[in-house]
């Protein structure tokens, strides 16, 4: 039985929303994400939750529930069944299960964790690291960092949209320098899946002049469940033959088009007859319309290339273990799952030689330039043609390839977490500049200060943030104007001014300019504190700083 966790443990989260959301087998990220947040929670026992975007804020995940026929018809009859409303129903699901217990709906008394899920606190660990780029939250890191006092942790896979505009999709490149920007300034730390894209991610931030966080590279695990799925009859028969495996999504970056043109070269000159199949698994993305329509219509290649999508577990390692080798010629990765996943199953590779693609083989994989068919052509066939040799390349591979896991993966950020936490304590001391984070009702925004104009009312109040339960220290850093100046009067309140922390009259600046240093201690975490100054038309100060220390 596990300790329990005071209350001053900060409990670790991980955002599951695109684990949550996703209807089809995991591939990429959302493999990372499930694969990292199980071991996680492994490793963190009852200090970890997992939790979902919902409604503006991030809530308690609540997993499937088993549900009887009447209460899902009930929530048929409010919600329809479609991926957008998929977590509503199954908070739902949770209320109607206990309404029924209770058996009179209408009266039922709810206790807090039902109707009420939790939420991350002041002092939290929030984790994020699946689809973020999709999801509106990215936009709020910085207030949940900044008011809310999480300490954010998130992921760079790559910076592929922004060095290679090319190969995606409209104005993707410019939509991603904005998400690494908030990324940069809403997280306390980033975790890099690959050395490359660690330097990537440096280099973009001093480019945009954003701040570089702690980063952590965390190899991926390379192991793929094999329990997960039946095998499929068509898959069954498929592997019964001779295959070449491309395990990736169909686009213009993965360059399956340099395969189908050694394919042709090969078909060409006389080979055809040699060739195994070549088998693309996964789903087709953008700007290859025109790729897969030329392998419909090319009567050389035409019988030898299949593509499968929506494969589940067993049927993905079926096929990985089946496969004559695999090949792998993406013109940029940052790190190249499918690679190591190969490897981890003693299958000889051919991967292009860019990105962070050697950092995963390293001199276990045979490396190709990615323009070049013509010598994947020849690298294809010479291993066709001689089975000794992929022989000799497996056996090298299952002396010399010490295959990485998600429990390996898990602990490296479980360390970096401890590390981070470490830095800045559980509750670190929180800066403010009151002409960016605070209101003013009788005041002018100068960059980060807040000067006075003559008029009577609040020259700042805010920030509205969340804290834990320890005892603070305030100070309040600017200066008086003129000699003359009329004092102010400060004070720190919750419940929109209704509880009064502290409070105390501001007469003059210290020449270390500080205005105002009180003092207070929280019973319980709270939500909305609020530091507010009043001052009249005769006062004449500028406030520059705003510190909240914990004591």
């Amino acid at each position: 039985m596990s300790k329990p966790l005071s209350s001053s443990t900060p409990m670790i989260w991980m955002n599951v929303t695109t684990s949550a959301n996703w209807t089809r087998p995991p591939v990429g990220i959302v493999r990372v994400e499930q694969m990292l947040c199980s071991e996680l929670e492994k490793l963190f026992g009852s200090q970890f939750k997992k939790c979902v975007w919902m409604d503006g804020s991030f809530v308690e995940w609540i997993p499937d529930q088993p549900t009887d026929k009447n209460i899902d018809e009930r929530i048929d009859f409010i919600l329809p069944r479609s991926a957008s409303f998929e977590i509503a129903r199954r908070f739902l699901a949770r209320f109607l299960a206990a309404s029924k217990k209770e058996k009179n709906f209408l009266k039922v008394a709810l206790s807090p964790d039902v109707c009420r899920p939790t939420q991350p606190r002041a002092g939290d660990v929030l984790i994020s690291v699946g689809l973020d780029w999709d999801n509106l939250y990215t936009a709020e890191f910085f207030n949940l960092s900044k008011k809310h006092g999480l300490k954010i942790i998130t992921c760079c896979y790559d910076l592929i949209p922004v060095l290679f505009p090319q190969y995606c999709v409209g104005d993707v490149a410019n939509r991603f320098k904005m998400y690494f920007n908030q990324l940069t300034w809403g997280s306390s730390a980033l975790l890099c899946i690959s050395q490359k894209t660690q330097q990537d991610y440096i280099s973009l931030c001093k480019k945009m002049g954003s701040p570089i966080l702690p980063t952590c590279i965390i190899p991926l695990g390379d192991s793929i469940p094999s329990d997960v799925g039946d095998v499929s009859p068509e898959i069954q028969k498929l592997s019964e033959e001779p295959f070449i495996l491309f395990v990736s999504t169909i686009e213009r970056r993965k360059n399956h088009e340099v395969l189908y043109r050694a394919y042709h070269l090969l078909c060409m000159a006389g080979h055809k007859k040699l060739l195994p199949k070549l088998v693309f698994v996964g789903m087709a993305g953008w700007g290859v319309s025109d790729l897969l329509k030329d392998i419909e219509l090319d009567p050389q290649t035409s019988d030898l290339i299949v593509q499968l999508n929506h494969l589940n577990d067993a049927e993905l390692r079926t096929l990985y273990k089946k496969s004559l080798f695999c090949v792998y010629p993406s013109l940029y990765e940052g790190w190249g799952l499918p690679v190591g996943e190969a490897l981890a199953l003693g299958k000889v590779v051919l991967a292009s030689d860019q990105g962070s693609l050697p950092e995963v083989g390293g001199d276990l994989v045979c490396y190709l330039p990615p323009w070049n068919p013509q010598a994947w052509a020849d690298a294809i066939l010479g291993l066709v043609t001689s089975p000794a040799d992929i022989k000799c390349m497996e056996q090298k591979i299952s002396n010399g390839y010490a295959p990485r896991t998600w429990v390996g993966t898990a602990k490296t950020v479980k360390s970096f977490i401890t590390s981070v936490l470490e830095k800045d304590g559980t509750n670190p001391k929180r800066t403010f500049y009151p002409g960016y984070d605070f209101s003013t009702q009788s005041g002018l925004s100068v960059g980060p200060c807040l000067k006075t104009v003559g008029q009577n009312g609040f020259l700042m109040f805010g920030p509205y943030i969340s804290l834990a339960a320890v005892p603070y220290q305030i100070r309040i850093h600017g200066s008086f104007e003129t000699e003359n100046s009329a004092g102010a009067h400060v004070d720190v309140v919750l419940d929109q001014g209704n509880t009064i922390l502290a409070n105390q009259n501001i007469t003059h600046a210290t020449k270390e300019g500080l205005l105002a240093e009180l003092s207070f201690k929280l019973d319980k975490p709270c939500s909305d504190l609020e530091i507010r100054i009043v001052v009249s038309a005769e006062t004449d100060m500028c406030v520059s700083l705003v510190e909240i220390i914990p004591l």
